[in-house]
């Protein structure tokens, strides 16, 4: 009698962790599939410059600077990456760099914590660099390492700035945490690292994306 339930024991613990596994593997594969959208809105006209080196001229605050709503949205196996603005960069006249800088962490299953910077920026004419327009970089904070380079990309129009990410390139997680910086270099050709901060968002804390996540 011991033998057979110790038989029907191991056979029940078997029987779980079959079980246990084909779920898990059942939702890595539905999850990634379902639609999923995380947005946060801002105040409008909260932007100002935040110095983050000191005897930097300080640039005026304007609406390119001012996040009035910010979101990601699962897409096609992708991440449709969205930043509205106060004003669209067509009104540009600084001739100062200004970077859009989304920064997205979670844990991998093995609790290890991983970070990523998807850097937006915009070099104008007026620094006269080799570099001008639209670029696009992903940076892992984690290994210290870029994993796109600067790529030069389309031109964006009005104030909403949409980056559609292949989310492969950031480990391809189903929750993560996120926010978004809005910056100015106003000396480019010296150094790469910002000069100010002039918006976030959210305001407190950062936004999860997860799969019960919808706008």
């Amino acid at each position: 009698m011991g033998n057979l339930l110790r038989r029907r024991s191991i056979l029940m613990a078997i029987s779980i962790l079959l079980g246990a596994s084909c779920t898990i593997i059942l939702l890595l594969i539905i999850v990634p599939s379902i639609p999923a959208a995380s947005s946060v809105s801002d105040t409008e006209g909260d932007a100002y410059a935040l110095p983050l080196f000191p005897n930097k001229p300080v640039p005026v605050a304007r609406g390119y600077h001012d996040i009035v709503g910010a979101g990601v949205e699962r897409i096609d196996g992708g991440l449709l990456l969205s930043i509205e603005l106060a004003d669209g960069l067509e009104h540009y006249g600084d001739g100062y760099e200004v970077v859009y800088i989304w920064s997205i962490e979670y844990m991998t299953a093995s609790l290890q914590k991983r970070e990523y910077k998807v850097v937006i920026p915009y070099f104008p004419e007026e620094q006269g660099l080799n570099v001008q327009g639209w670029y696009l970089a992903v940076f892992d904070a984690s290994s210290n390492r870029w994993l796109v380079p600067m790529l030069k990309i389309d031109g964006v129009r009005g104030n909403a700035i949409d980056i559609d990410l292949d989310a492969r390139v950031i480990g391809s997680p189903v929750i993560f945490w996120w926010s978004v910086d809005v910056m100015v270099n106003v000396d480019t050709a010296t150094h790469a690292q910002p000069d100010y901060l002039m918006d976030s968002i959210p305001d407190r804390g950062k936004g999860l994306f997860s799969p019960l996540s919808f706008r």
